[in-house]
C-alpha cells in the first residue's frame, strides 16, 4: 500500500484517504475482522507565549478483530497550529514517539507545518480479541503562540484499517499567558548610591539603592527546569533601560524563589532583604544567571549548576551598560510543579550624586526566553522558545494590588474650559499629576480629539512622580467654534486619569502673524534698536501700542495689517522677545521673535551715488572708483565686529564707514568704493553687507542690485 504522505491534506479526509488507498466504503476494509479503535487525549496546560510547547499524548485504544491475525493501520493527525519539533539532518521531526505493547510503526512523518501521519502501524490482535491494545503518540510540540482567537490546541484525527471514531476533535492543550510581573522602581537616586567595599549580596543590600522586578507564574509549572529534548530550562530575559550615563548595575548570580528555604529579596514588596537559601531535592525554585547568552536569551550556559548541598548565595555580577541599557538572562534550574511560584530579582545601582531632580525614569521588564518569532519546525532554533510578550500584573494572583508599596497615580480630573479668538494666541491651564504611593511612578500624557485636530498640546508629555502639566490650546489655525478633546495621563497598571478639555474660539481678534526686518523683510529675527515690520490682523485703532518683553516699541507707521516700529534698544543682550500688540484695549496673541546683536537688512531702494547724490537706479548708475552710500538697519550701536561688503564676485571689501546714519534713529549707513575692477557684465551686480556671526560664520544682509557704469 503506497501513500504520498507529504502531499496528504486533512480537508475532505475520508474522500482523499480512501482514494489514496484505492478503496471504497464497501470494500473489505469495512469487514468485521477489523479492530475498533478510539482516539483520546488529555488537555494539558501549555504556555501561550511558547513556540515549541508540549501537548497532551494522543492515545489509540483498539479492540476486536480476528484474534492472532495481524492488524495494519494508518492514522493521520492534523493540528490547528504548526508542529515545531526539531528537525534532524533528513528534515524529519525528532522527539515524537508512537508506542504500544507489541506495536510496530513503519514510518512517522510530518507534512509540515501541522499534519502528522503514522504508516503501517502493525500489531497482532490478542486472544481474546476484546483485550485492549493501547498505543500512545507522545512528544508533539506546537506553536501555541501562533494561535489567534483560540485558547486551545486541537487535533483532528482519522484512521484507516479499522473502525475509528474518525473526525473527532481532540483538545490536546489549553493555556493562556504564563508569566506575570510587577516592578517596584526607585529609579536613579539624585543623592547617589555607593559602590560597596565588599561586592556581595548582603553588602549591596545594606548600602546601595535597588529596584525589584517580581516575576510570577500565571499557572502552576510555567517555570520548569531543563527537560528531555530541551536546550535549556525556562529562561527569563530581563531588560533594564533608561538608566542614563555613568550608572553601574549589579545583579545576583542566583535567585531563590518563594518556594525556597529563604527567598532572594532586596527588601521590596514588604519582604526581608536577603540573598536566598536553597535546599536541594526539595523542589524549590532556583534561577541561575546565564553567561554567554545572545541578545534573545539563547545559547550560553548557567553560571553554576544546582548545588548538591544547602546553599546560601552571595555572589553578584556587574552588567554591561550601553546607552543606559543592560540585560541579564536567568534560567530555571529547579522548581516545584505543585505550587504557583514567584521570585524577586533585585537590581542594584551604583552612581555618584547628581543635581536633583533626576529626569531618569528607568524601566525593568521580563519576558520568557529565549525570545523568538520562529513558528515552524527547524533544525537549529532553540527549544523552548517564546514570543516577546509583555506580562500582565501579578498583583491579582498574589493579592497585593492595593498594597501601599506600589506607586499610585493621582490626577486632577477637573474639566478644563478655555476661551480664545480665531487665529489668535494660545491659552493654557495647569493639571497636577502626582504619586500618592511609593517608588518611582513613570507616566505619559496623550491627547484624543473630539473635534478639530492638532490644537492641543500637553507639556511635558511624560514624566515621573509629581509634576504640574501645562495643557495648551492654540487657536492660530482655528475658525470660530467650540472644540473638545480629552487628555489622558496613564501610568499603566498604576492608574490613569482623564481630563476633558473644551476650547471656545470666538471671532478673529487682534492677531500678530509675523515680525521681521523692515528693510530686508527677513522674518523671525530682529536686532534691538533696528527698524522692524509687524504684520497681522485687526491691529488698527486710536490707541495702538507694541511691546517687546513688556518694553514699548517706537511706532513709525501703523495700519490694521502692518505696523513699522523701532525695536527697543534696551533689549540688547537678550535672546528673544515676546511681542504683543494692544489696539484700543484689545490684546493680541504673544508672538515670539528671536533677538540678535546684528541682523542687517538693506532698504530697497537704499543705495545713493556719491556723484550727484542720486538714488542708484538703472538710469542713474554708480561710477566705478566712486563710492556709494548704502542705507540699512540692524547693525549694533556701536557697531560690533568688522563690517564687510560683497559686490558682484568680490567679497570682504572694507567700507570707508559703517555705523549709525546720525539723523534718523535705527538707520545705519555704509560707505563703500565701487571697485574699478568690476567687469562690464553683469549689470546690475548684487551687493550685501556682512558682519561676523556665531561660530566664525558671516551674517549677511539681503542682496540688492547695484547699477554701475
Amino acid at each position: 500500500m503506497a501513500f504520498d504522505i507529504l502531499r496528504f491534506r486533512v480537508s475532505g479526509r475520508f474522500a482523499i484517504l480512501l482514494a489514496a488507498v484505492g478503496l471504497s466504503a464497501g470494500s473489505a476494509w469495512s469487514q468485521a475482522t477489523q479492530p475498533t479503535c478510539l482516539f483520546n487525549a488529555p488537555a494539558i496546560t501549555a504556555r501561550a507565549e511558547g513556540y515549541a510547547e508540549r501537548v497532551g499524548d494522543i492515545t489509540v485504544t483498539c479492540t476486536g478483530g480476528t484474534a492472532t491475525t495481524r492488524a495494519s493501520l494508518t492514522m493521520f493527525v492534523s493540528l490547528n497550529t504548526p508542529i515545531t519539533n526539531r528537525l534532524d539532518a533528513n528534515g524529519d521531526p525528532t522527539g515524537i514517539t508512537f508506542t504500544g505493547a507489541g506495536v510496530s510503526v513503519g514510518s512517522l512523518r510530518v507534512s509540515l507545518p501541522s499534519n502528522l501521519s503514522l504508516n503501517a502501524v502493525n500489531y497482532t490482535i490478542p486472544t481474546p480479541s476484546s483485550t485492549p491494545v493501547v498505543m500512545t503518540l507522545s512528544g508533539l510540540r506546537v506553536a501555541f503562540a501562533s494561535l489567534t482567537g483560540s485558547p486551545f490546541v486541537s487535533a483532528s484525527v482519522v484512521g484507516v484499517g479499522g473502525s475509528f471514531n474518525s473526525g473527532v476533535q481532540l483538545v490536546v492543550a489549553t493555556g493562556g499567558p504564563s508569566l506575570l510581573s510587577s516592578v517596584l522602581s526607585n529609579g536613579v537616586p539624585c543623592a547617589g548610591s555607593p559602590l560597596p567595599a565588599t561586592l556581595d549580596f548582603a553588602t549591596f543590600a545594606a548600602t546601595s539603592s535597588s529596584s525589584t522586578l517580581r516575576v510570577t507564574e500565571a499557572s502552576v509549572a510555567a517555570f520548569s527546569s531543563k527537560l528531555a529534548g530541551d536546550d535549556s530550562g525556562t529562561r527569563l530575559v530581563v531588560k533594564l533601560t533608561g538608566y542614563g550615563p555613568g550608572v553601574r548595575i549589579f545583579v545576583p548570580d542566583a535567585i531563590v524563589g518563594n518556594s525556597g528555604t529563604s527567598s532572594t529579596s532586596g527588601g521590596a514588596f514588604y519582604s526581608t532583604a536577603g540573598p536566598g537559601t536553597y535546599t536541594p531535592a526539595a523542589n524549590q525554585l532556583l534561577l541561575a544567571r546565564v553567561a554567554g547568552a545572545d541578545a534573545n536569551g539563547g545559547g550560553g550556559s548557567p553560571a553554576f549548576s544546582a548545588p548538591a548541598i544547602v546553599t546560601t548565595f552571595s555572589t553578584m555580577t556587574e552588567l554591561t551598560v550601553t546607552n543606559g541599557a543592560a540585560q541579564v538572562i536567568y534560567e530555571v534550574l529547579d522548581s516545584n510543579a505543585g505550587v504557583q511560584e514567584s521570585a524577586h530579582i533585585p537590581v542594584f545601582v551604583v552612581v555618584p550624586a547628581t543635581s536633583c531632580p533626576s529626569t531618569l525614569t528607568p524601566t525593568l521588564s521580563a519576558t520568557l526566553g529565549p525570545v523568538s518569532t520562529v513558528a515552524i519546525a527547524t533544525a537549529t532554533d532553540p527549544i523552548p522558545r517564546f514570543a516577546a510578550t509583555t506580562p500582565g500584573s501579578d498583583c491579582t494572583v498574589l493579592s497585593d494590588c492595593n498594597a501601599l508599596y506600589y506607586p499610585k497615580l493621582s490626577v486632577d480630573e477637573t474639566p478644563i474650559t478655555l476661551t480664545g479668538t480665531s487665529l489668535g494666541d494660545t491659552r493654557s491651564a495647569s493639571v497636577r499629576v502626582g504619586n500618592t504611593g511609593s517608588g518611582l511612578l513613570a507616566w505619559n500624557a496623550t491627547v484624543a480629539y473630539g473635534s478639530g485636530t492638532n490644537w492641543l498640546t500637553v507639556s511635558p508629555s511624560s514624566g515621573a512622580n509629581n509634576l504640574t502639566l501645562q495643557v495648551i490650546a492654540n487657536s492660530s489655525q482655528l475658525a470660530p467654534g467650540t472644540y473638545t478633546a480629552t487628555v489622558t495621563v496613564s501610568a499603566g497598571v498604576y492608574g490613569s486619569g482623564v481630563i476633558p478639555v473644551t476650547f471656545t474660539v470666538g471671532a478673529v481678534g487682534v492677531v500678530i502673524q509675523n515680525v521681521g526686518n523692515a528693510a530686508s523683510f527677513q522674518y523671525g529675527t530682529v536686532a534691538p534698536g533696528s527698524y522692524a515690520v509687524l504684520y497681522g490682523l485687526n491691529m488698527g485703532g486710536q490707541n495702538v501700542s507694541v511691546t517687546f518683553n513688556g518694553l514699548a516699541a517706537t511706532l513709525v507707521y501703523k495700519s490694521a495689517t502692518q505696523i513699522n516700529l523701532i525695536v527697543p534698544a534696551t533689549l540688547a543682550g537678550q535672546q528673544g522677545a515676546s511681542v504683543i500688540v494692544t489696539a484700543d484695549s484689545l490684546v493680541s496673541n504673544s508672538f515670539t521673535v528671536a533677538l540678535a546683536l546684528n541682523a542687517p537688512g538693506i532698504f530697497t531702494p537704499g543705495i545713493v551715488n556719491y556723484t550727484g547724490g542720486q538714488v542708484n537706479t538703472v538710469t542713474n548708475p554708480a561710477t566705478r572708483g566712486d563710492f556709494v552710500t548704502v542705507y540699512l538697519t540692524g547693525l549694533a550701536t556701536p557697531v560690533s565686529g568688522s563690517v564687510t561688503v560683497n559686490i558682484g564676485g568680490l567679497s570682504n571689501l572694507t567700507p570707508t564707514y559703517a555705523g549709525a546714519q546720525g539723523t534718523f534713529p535705527a538707520l545705519n549707513q555704509v560707505n563703500i568704493t565701487v571697485p574699478a575692477s568690476l567687469p562690464a557684465t553683469p549689470n546690475p551686480v548684487l551687493m550685501q553687507v556682512c558682519v561676523p556671526g556665531t561660530l566664525g560664520q558671516q551674517l549677511c544682509s539681503n542682496a540688492v542690485s547695484l547699477y554701475i557704469r
